[in-house]
């Protein structure tokens, strides 16, 4: 396969999603590197290193090699530049580049995400059980509403709204270039009524993808809870 580095941002199931791609394709006796341009949660194993030119040696194995700088409670980004020459010493590279708090969509201010640029593939990832709450309730930075989409922080969240953020060049697409292929992914599905919501945030995902011209992309639904894993493996080895 190519070399591969893949980078996920948004909110609502980023870190299970890249862990759990990155110990399949481990498993399949790719060379796998998982690490962040902004912080994640320290894993009980990863490696700390200043540059890429230290794994030029490196043994990898059935399991994902974590990376990053610690920091205490999380990992912090290597230099970027470093960062981006990871590929050179791998076979895939997840990227964590954006943070959420924990809640299940985001809207990014400046500066945010951190997407490296060797980076081919987008995953934008929400969590479904935004829809139905509050800008306030379900939003990491929804100040920012007000300013992109005229919405205060009482608002509603409807599917169409999330499709809204997702595809929005300002916010899940930021920073992409356009040859960047995109996945979006739609994680805690755990209830027929969440597949609803999720097969309607897809409709409207579809028609304003159709609308922007962007042709490269994949939905993928997820419930981690009621083994509806992440099964769209092969979109990311095309």
């Amino acid at each position: 396969m190519k070399k591969t580095m893949i980078s996920l941002v948004g909110g609502g199931g980023k870190t299970t999603t890249m862990f759990y791609i990155g110990k399949y394709f481990a498993n399949s006796g790719e060379r796998v590197i998982i690490t962040t341009s902004t912080h994640i949660i320290k894993p009980d194993n990863y490696l700390e290193i200043n540059a890429a030119k230290e794994l030029r040696e490196f043994e990898f194995g059935t399991e994902p090699l974590v990376i990053g700088v610690d920091e205490g409670k999380k990992l912090s980004s290597i230099d970027l530049k470093e960062l981006n020459r990871l590929r050179l010493y791998s076979d895939i590279v997840l990227v964590e580049a954006d943070g959420a708090k924990g809640f299940p969509i985001k809207l990014p201010r400046e500066g945010e995400p951190v997407i490296p640029r060797n980076t081919n593939i987008c995953i934008i990832c929400m969590g479904i059980d935004a829809v139905g709450k509050s800008l306030k309730e379900c939003c990491f930075r929804y100040e920012r509403a007000e300013e992109l989409f005229g919405w205060d922080e009482e608002h509603i969240l409807t599917c169409r709204d999330a499709a809204f953020i997702l595809t929005d060049s300002r916010v899940g697409r930021k920073g992409l270039l356009h040859d960047v292929k995109i996945l979006f992914v739609i994680n805690k599905v755990d209830t027929k009524e969440d597949m609803k919501k999720a097969l309607e945030v897809e409709k409207f995902i579809k028609i304003l993808c159709k609308a922007k011209s962007v042709s490269d992309y994949k939905v993928s639904i997820t419930s981690y809870k009621n083994n509806r894993e992440f099964c769209d493996f092969d979109f990311l080895v095309e």
